[in-house]
């Protein structure tokens, strides 16, 4: 079993709140020269992430943020599916299967886990938002190259600029 855990847009520095969204004060990833700043929601999160430390990542995150590579991805929790996996282990968090795809594919990993810790999971606290939005319900990534495997609430299109769009369970959609 497959599910949404988050969804990432790559930027070139710090993001503004999105209207109607609270923005946590976020992370930086040791080792990986990143940062980010999330919109919380109880199952799933939006990560709004850029580049702090210029050399230190190597998962191709500066091409993304550059706008050089596909700028968005997305992250599942479960079993990844066949095809061209590696593992990476997030400083200070888990491991993840990363597809090993092009760069005009979405960043894609798998947060490994089985279906008995994924029923497990605990919601998430989250402040609500203006929006009134509690959850992602399906994303849409426009000017992207399939990935290959399925993606559950996902859809792509190789068809116009880049973009993501977020169905909420409340409020106008989400643009990235």
């Amino acid at each position: 079993m497959l599910e949404l855990d988050h969804v990432i847009a790559f930027l070139p520095g710090p993001p503004e709140p999105p209207v109607g969204f609270f923005l946590d004060e976020g992370t930086r990833h040791a080792g990986q020269g990143t940062r980010n700043r999330r919109v919380r929601f109880p199952r799933h999160y939006v990560e709004l992430l850029w580049i702090e430390e210029p050399g230190v990542e190597d998962l191709g995150f500066a091409a993304r943020c550059a706008r050089e590579a596909y700028p968005y991805g997305v992250v599942l929790r479960g079993t990844p599916p066949d095809g061209d996996w590696r593992r990476h282990t997030v400083p200070d968090g888990p491991t993840l299967a990363i597809h090993q795809g092009t760069p005009d594919m979405p960043f894609l990993a798998v947060a490994e886990l089985s279906d008995e810790q994924l029923a497990a999971l605990p919601h998430r606290l989250t402040p609500p938002h203006k929006s009134g939005a509690t959850g992602i319900v399906a994303t849409r990534l426009t000017g992207a190259t399939p990935p290959g495997p399925r993606l559950p609430g996902v859809s792509l299109t190789p068809d116009g600029a880049p973009s993501m769009r977020l169905l909420l369970d409340s409020g106008t959609p989400l643009l990235l």
